[in-house]
C-alpha cells in the first residue's frame, strides 16, 4: 500500500503511564482513535464527509485503508489530497497528547457506547469525549433548551418539565448554558433519568465559570459530552456546531423560550426538525401570556404545544418504547432516586409488610389491556420494588417484560399516581 496509508497504523509511542482516556482503549481502539483524528484534521474533509465514510466503511481506520473507494461513499477522491500530504498530523498529535490527561472516556464510532440516535445525524462526529455515566448515551433522551436571558416564568416551566421527565426515567439533554439550560439540568439531576450536558469546549473545561459547581455535579451524577479536544476553551463558533449533538442525542427537543427569531435555540430546533425529531414549545397560556417572538415562530412553524411533561411523553411514547426495548438492561432507569445508606444491604430490603408478596392470583388484575391499572392493583396492596413488581405481573401473564412494565410505570409516575421511595420501591400516592 502507499506509504501514507501504511503510516496511519503507526501510532504515537505509548507513554510510560497512560492516564484514563487512552488507558481505556486497547490497541485496536488506539488505532481507530488515531484514524478518527486523521479524519477530523484533514483539510477539506467536513464532518459530513467523515460521517459518510464512517457509515460506508464502518470505521475510520477502514476508511483510510480504502481511499480509492471514497467515491462509493459519496466523498470525492480529491478530498484525500490533504490526508496524503500528512499535514493533519500537526494537529492530530496535540489532541492525542491532550487525551493522555483526560479523566474520562473516548467514545469512538465503533464503540458500543456510541449513541445509536446520534449515528442517524448526517454530520455525526467521528468521536466523543465523555466524563460520567456512559450508559446515558443510549438512554431515552429529550433536549430542553432556551434563551440565556429568559423570564422567570420560563425558568420555572423548564424546572418542572425537566424534573418530571427525569423522574420518569428520561434523560434531559442541554448545553449547560445560563438560563433555561442550567435550570433544566439542575432539576433533571433530581430524577433517575438525570442529564447529559453537551459542551462547546473540552469536557475538562467548566463553562460558564459560574456553573462550575453544576459542571461537577453533572460529571458525578450525569454525563459531560463534547466532540472538542480536551483542554479546548469554548468559542462562539463552537456552540452552533455542538447543537447538532444536543438534538441528535434526543427523541425530541423542547424549546422553552426563544426571545427572538435569531435565538440560538432556534438553531437547535431547526437541526432537530431536519433530523426528524419532534419540536415542542410551551402552550401559549402555559407561560401566562409571556410568549417570546422566537417561540411564536416555532409554534407557527408547526412545533407541538405542551402544558406538562406527560403531554410530551404521550406524544413520544412509541419512540420511548422503542428506545427502552433497545436498551440492554432497564436497571439504570429503574434505579433508586436516593442512594441507600451503606448499612442497607439490598435495594429492596425485607420489611414486615413484604414478608408475603401479593401475587396476581391472590389479587386479580383489571382488564389485561390496561397496563397502568395492572400496576396500580399490585401497588395498592403493598409497595414493591421493580424486580418484585415484574415477577408478580409475570405470575399471571407471561407476556409482561421489563420495557412494558417500565413504560406503564413511567406514565403513572408522571401522572402523579405513584411515587418512588428512597429504598427503590414504588407505592400509590395517598
Amino acid at each position: 500500500m502507499p506509504d501514507s496509508l501504511a503510516r496511519t497504523a503507526v501510532l504515537p509511542p505509548p507513554a510510560a503511564h497512560c492516564p484514563s482516556a487512552l488507558e481505556a482503549l486497547d490497541e485496536d481502539g488506539r488505532r481507530e482513535y488515531w484514524a478518527a483524528l486523521a479524519l477530523r484534521w484533514t483539510r477539506d474533509l467536513s464532518s459530513l464527509d467523515a460521517a459518510k465514510l464512517l457509515r460506508h466503511f464502518g470505521s475510520a481506520y477502514a476508511a483510510l485503508q480504502n481511499i480509492p473507494h471514497w467515491p462509493d461513499a459519496g466523498v470525492p477522491l480529491r478530498k484525500a489530497a490533504h490526508y496524503r500530504d500528512e499535514s493533519w498530523r500537526k494537529k492530530a498529535r496535540p489532541e492525542w497528547e491532550s487525551a493522555r490527561t483526560l479523566k474520562g472516556r473516548i467514545v469512538l464510532w465503533t464503540d458500543r457506547h456510541y449513541p445509536a440516535q446520534l449515528k442517524e445525524v448526517d454530520a455525526a462526529p467521528a468521536l466523543l469525549y465523555a466524563v460520567g455515566d456512559l450508559s446515558l448515551l443510549n438512554a431515552p433522551c429529550v433536549a430542553i433548551v432556551g434563551s440565556r436571558k429568559c423570564s422567570q416564568t420560563a425558568q420555572d416551566f423548564a424546572d418542572i418539565i425537566a424534573e418530571d421527565l427525569s423522574k420518569a426515567g428520561v434523560t434531559v439533554v442541554s448545553g449547560l448554558a445560563f438560563g433555561i439550560d442550567g435550570r433544566a439540568q439542575r432539576s433533571a439531576l433530581r430524577g433517575t433519568g438525570r442529564t447529559i450536558a453537551v459542551l462547546g469546549g473540552g469536557v475538562d473545561v467548566p463553562y460558564p465559570a459560574t456553573h462550575t459547581e453544576l459542571f461537577g455535579k453533572v460529571a458525578e451524577s450525569g454525563l459531560l459530552v463534547s466532540e472538542f479536544p480536551p483542554g479546548m476553551k469554548p468559542r462562539a463558533g463552537f456552540f452552533p456546531v455542538r447543537n447538532r449533538i444536543i438534538s441528535g442525542l434526543s427523541l425530541g427537543v423542547l424549546v422553552v423560550e426563544a426571545l427572538s427569531e435569531k435565538s440560538g435555540s432556534l438553531i437547535t430546533a431547526r437541526l432537530a426538525a431536519e433530523q426528524g425529531r419532534n419540536v415542542y414549545v410551551p402552550a401559549p397560556d402555559a407561560l401566562h401570556g409571556l410568549y417570546a417572538e422566537g417561540t411564536k415562530k416555532l409554534l407557527m412553524d408547526g412545533a407541538f404545544p405542551i402544558y406538562r411533561a406527560d403531554d410530551l411523553l404521550a406524544d413520544l411514547m412509541p419512540h420511548l418504547r422503542q428506545a427502552l426495548n433497545a436498551m440492554p438492561s432497564p436497571k439504570r432507569i429503574l434505579e433508586k432516586e436516593t442512594p441507600v445508606p451503606p448499612a442497607s444491604s439490598a435495594p429492596c430490603p425485607a420489611e414486615p409488610e413484604r414478608e408475603h408478596r401479593p401475587t396476581l392470583s391472590e389479587r386479580p388484575l383489571p382488564s389485561p389491556g390496561n397496563d397502568e391499572d395492572a400496576l396500580l392493583a399490585l401497588l395498592h396492596a403493598a409497595p414493591l420494588c421493580p424486580d418484585d413488581l415484574l415477577l408478580a405481573l409475570q405470575e399471571n401473564d407471561g407476556s409482561w417484560n421489563a420495557p412494558r412494565m417500565l413504560s406503564a410505570l413511567m406514565m403513572l409516575e408522571v401522572k402523579g399516581q405513584v411515587r418512588r421511595l428512597a429504598d427503590s420501591r414504588y407505592e400509590v400516592r395517598p
